[in-house]
C-alpha cells in the first residue's frame, strides 16, 4: 500500500526557527508600536489638560472684567449660565461645554456699546428699535473678540447667533434660520430673553409672553426650558437651603432668592444672580457707602 505522506517533504527545523524568530520581531514591533501610542497619547492628554487650563483662564479673565465693568449684565449672564445647566441634561446637547461657556461669555459685546445704551440696558429701560439691533449687533463684537482664542470658534458661533430668532429674525441678517442656527444659540436665545423679562423688582419669569412671540424660538427647547425653570411665585431660584444673611457671611455660589435693592429702591442685583468674589465685594463696597445693605435672602447649596 502507497505511503500517503510519501511524498510531503518534512519541515525543515531552520524554518520552524525562521518563523519563530519573525513572530518575536513581530511581537516586538507590535510592543514598540504600542508604546509609542501610549506615549504620544500621554503626551496628547497633557496637551490637552494644559490647552483646557488656558482656555479656562481667559474664560475666567473676560468674565471677571465683565464682572467688575458691568456687574448688572454679568448677574444675568450667572443666570442664564445657571439655567443653562439646568436644563441641559434634558436636551439633546452634543457638546454641553460649548453652551456652558457661551452661557458665561454672551454679554461680552455689551461693553462695545456706548454708554447710554448699555446702561439702560443692564437697568431694563424701555430700548428704541434702533437700540435694541444695536444690543443685538454687540454678539458680532463678542464673537470677534473669542476668535482670538484658540478652541473658541464654536462658542465664539453660538454666541453670534444668540439673539438670532428661529424664523431667522434678528441678528446676524444671513438668513440662517430654524435648526440651522447652531442648537447653543438656540438655547440661550430662549433664556437670554427670559433672563431679560425676569430681571428687576418684582420681576417674574413670564413664558405666557414667551409663548405670544413662539415664532422667534425652537418650540421645543421653550417646552423644556418651561417644564424645568417654572417655578411658582415664592418659590426659591435654586434649589438649596433658603438663608437670611449679612454681608459678611456671604460665599462665592450663593444665589440670590430676593432682589436686592438699596434704600431708594433701586436694584443691585436681581434674584437669581449668582455670587462671586467680586459681586460680594462690590455688595460690600455699596454697603460702606450708606447703601444700607444689611441682610441678603440667599439659596445655598
Amino acid at each position: 500500500m502507497r505511503d500517503v505522506y510519501a511524498d510531503t517533504a518534512p519541515v525543515a527545523p531552520s524554518d520552524v526557527d525562521i518563523y519563530k524568530r519573525r513572530l518575536a520581531r513581530e511581537r516586538q514591533a507590535r510592543l514598540a508600536a504600542e508604546a509609542i501610542i501610549e506615549e504620544k497619547s500621554r503626551e496628547l492628554f497633557e496637551a490637552n489638560q494644559e490647552l483646557a487650563l488656558l482656555l479656562s483662564g481667559s474664560v475666567k479673565v473676560l468674565t471677571d472684567v465683565l464682572a467688575m465693568a458691568r456687574p448688572e449684565v454679568f448677574q444675568k449672564a450667572s443666570k442664564v449660565q445657571r439655567w443653562a445647566g439646568r436644563i441641559a441634561p434634558h436636551l439633546n446637547i452634543g457638546r454641553p461645554w460649548v453652551l456652558n461657556l457661551a452661557a458665561m461669555l454672551y454679554p461680552l459685546g455689551i461693553l462695545s456699546l456706548p454708554d447710554d445704551i448699555a446702561t439702560k440696558y443692564v437697568r431694563d429701560q424701555a430700548l428704541s428699535d434702533k437700540e435694541r439691533t444695536l444690543v443685538a449687533e454687540s454678539s458680532q463684537a463678542a464673537h470677534d473678540l473669542l476668535c482670538n482664542i484658540p478652541r473658541m470658534q464654536s462658542i465664539a458661533r453660538a454666541v453670534l447667533y444668540c439673539h438670532k430668532g428661529f424664523d431667522g429674525s434678528g441678528f446676524p441678517p444671513d438668513g440662517v434660520k430654524g435648526e440651522d442656527i447652531p442648537q447653543s444659540a438656540r438655547v440661550l436665545k430662549v433664556l437670554i430673553d427670559l433672563a431679560n423679562d425676569s430681571t428687576g423688582v418684582g420681576c417674574r419669569r413670564d413664558f405666557v409672553a414667551m409663548i405670544k412671540r413662539k415664532h422667534l424660538y425652537d418650540f421645543e427647547i421653550l417646552k423644556v426650558a418651561y417644564q424645568h425653570l417654572n417655578r411658582p411665585r415664592g418659590q426659591p431660584d435654586a434649589d438649596g437651603q433658603v438663608l437670611a444673611l449679612s454681608l459678611g457671611s456671604l460665599r462665592p455660589d450663593d444665589v440670590v432668592n430676593r432682589d436686592i435693592v438699596d434704600d431708594d429702591n433701586r436694584l443691585l442685583l436681581a434674584a437669581g444672580a449668582q455670587l462671586s468674589e467680586i459681586t460680594i465685594r462690590r455688595l460690600r463696597a455699596l454697603n460702606k457707602g450708606k447703601r444700607a445693605i444689611d441682610v441678603v435672602e440667599i439659596v445655598r447649596k
